[in-house]
């Protein structure tokens, strides 16, 4: 499965955040954007169970203030 996880983070921290998430095993893409979140990953992952996994990865990482997980549809 393909997804894409928002991320506002507390100010400033955007890029030290970005570098954290980009460690994670799924994460293919991640980068700091303007507006209400500050940071876009696109991840992959194997199955629902396994991004909700990787999502709360995300949202652990120290600094990040909330996530939402945007899931690709099959076209």
């Amino acid at each position: 499965m393909k997804a894409c996880v928002l991320v506002r983070t507390e100010p400033g921290k955007y890029g030290a955040i970005a570098r954290q998430i980009a460690k994670l095993q799924g994460v293919k893409v991640v980068f700091p954007v303007y507006g209400r979140t500050d940071v876009v990953a696109a991840v992959e992952a194997k199955d629902v169970k396994a991004l909700s996994k990787l999502s709360r990865s995300i949202s652990n990482v120290k600094g990040v203030l909330a996530t939402e997980t945007l899931v690709g549809l099959e076209v």
